[in-house]
């Protein structure tokens, strides 16, 4: 069976609908019985920037199975909820979703997608107050340049599309950020040919900006020396480019690239590129929650840490005299920890080692023999992963995730073996966006042997 989505046709009538809520990808839903294609039944309309109780012009553009995507046209009945989003670009920027909600209204939303899905999986969870960054505090970003004919184009991709949002403001991102997408446009404007599309992976660190683009790779070197010159003005600490082979090439480095905690004292040097929390308050809310639910554990004994990344939660817990076995796909991450712990007072508390947690995650007898566990997923959860920790029985697992769905499906393997989840923190980091990072604490329940 084709489960593939269909385009409607263009010509296709709007359709009177009435938003019943807002669904878990931050739009909103609407219900109605109709004809689509010659089929008729009960659809869900998904409909962005459109909020509960209000009714809507929309124009159905896509179709698959009994959902149907389509575009807003016109409010006839707007929600006391509506509020006048901050930012010009928004409607078209597809970095935020919910700007025009209410905030406290945007906030009750996301507690109640935890409290409700948290207590279907056990009610006896302790739901802890939810922790926000403040704006302007988002210090990575991944832009888009392109070359059309009057000029370069730097932005985000517009929701659900492939066409680029000129970014002039923005009330997510660190203002360097900001000013860097301001400053390049106009040297990227003499290297861009016409149609050309770059993609400008950037992490605001302590000195500077850290830099990975994806392009330019039969850049002249005079081109490449000015926009070198371009990139130093503007701060950016350290430069590379991917190359069509992936290999990247260092264009220059002019400071250290570290990025410090001094709530925790720690310092890591993420790779080009490399994954960091979002904000520095969400990093902060993480590192205290997984500390908080390590506190019992006898310090002696060793903590696997999978999908430890450049060692964010490494480092402090390491700084506490914890013991860590780290594991991570990309070898440049653990190199960052092996550069952070020089000179530092770990003796023999960290491993490291390389592995593709995927493919191939730790068995239940090479866990079975840790303290805790520590896990960190991509939004796609780690399922298979989580089977072998539940065999194991390790006492404690720290599970951290960015998706309620992911985190919800992973954690019901250790609630259906004994696992009692304790507390969850959620943590919104992703202001104005749909998802939410989240901690859970679990414990394995005793076993009264007869």
């Amino acid at each position: 069976m084709n489960k593939k989505k269909k385009k409607l046709s263009s010509n296709f009538n709007p359709l009177a609908l009435e938003i019943n809520t807002i669904g878990s990808k931050g739009e909103g839903i609407a219900k109605l019985f109709t004809e689509l294609n010659f089929q008729e039944k009960n659809y869900n309309f998904i409909v962005p920037f459109a909020l509960p109780n209000e009714k809507i012009i929309a124009k159905p553009t896509k179709i698959f199975s009994k959902n149907v995507r389509a575009e807003l046209i016109e409010i006839t009945k707007s929600s006391d909820e509506r509020v006048n989003p901050q930012c010009e670009h928004f409607f078209k920027c597809g970095g935020c979703l919910l700007q025009h909600w209410n905030f406290e209204k945007y906030k009750d939303w996301k507690m109640n997608r935890v409290t409700s899905s948290i207590n279907e999986l056990s009610s006896k969870t302790k739901i802890k107050k939810m922790i926000s960054s403040s704006l302007n505090t988002r210090r990575h970003a991944k832009f888009t340049a392109k070359r059309n004919k009057s000029k370069v184009i730097i932005g985000f991709y517009e929701h659900k599309s492939h066409f680029v949002t000129e970014i002039q403001e923005c009330l997510i991102l660190e203002k360097p950020l900001i000013k860097l997408i301001k400053d390049l446009q106009k040297p990227l404007e003499e290297i861009l040919n016409i149609g050309e599309t770059i993609h400008i992976h950037a992490n605001l660190l302590d000195n500077g900006i850290d830099l990975l683009i994806d392009g330019l790779a039969d850049l002249s070197f005079i081109n490449l020396s000015s926009l070198n010159e371009k990139l130093i003005e503007n701060n950016v600490v350290r430069a590379h480019r991917r190359l069509n082979n992936k290999i990247l090439d260092l264009l220059f480095v002019t400071d250290k690239t570290s990025l410090s905690n001094k709530n925790f004292s720690s310092v890591i040097y993420p790779p080009p590129g490399g994954f960091l929390q979002a904000t520095l308050c969400g990093e902060n809310a993480i590192i205290k929650s997984v500390i908080e639910a390590l506190k019992n554990l006898n310090k002696k004994k060793i903590i696997c840490e999978l999908f430890c990344g450049s060692g964010t939660i490494t480092l402090p817990l390491l700084l506490q005299n914890f013991r860590i076995n780290a594991f991570e796909l990309n070898a440049e991450s653990l190199q960052s920890i092996d550069l952070a712990k020089k000179g530092k007072p770990f003796k023999n508390n960290i491993k490291t080692e390389t592995r593709n947690l995927k493919s191939k995650p730790l068995t239940a007898s090479e866990l079975k023999e840790y303290g805790a566990i520590i896990i960190d997923p991509p939004r796609s959860g780690a399922q298979s992963q989580f089977l072998n920790i539940a065999e194991s029985k390790v006492e404690t697992v720290v599970s951290i995730s960015c998706d309620i769905n992911t985190f919800v499906r992973d954690s019901k393997i250790l609630t259906e073996n004994n696992y009692n989840l304790k507390w969850i923190q959620p943590i919104d980091q992703f202001l104005y966006s749909p998802h939410l990072e989240i901690v859970g604490f679990f414990q394995l329940n005793e076993i009264n042997e007869c």
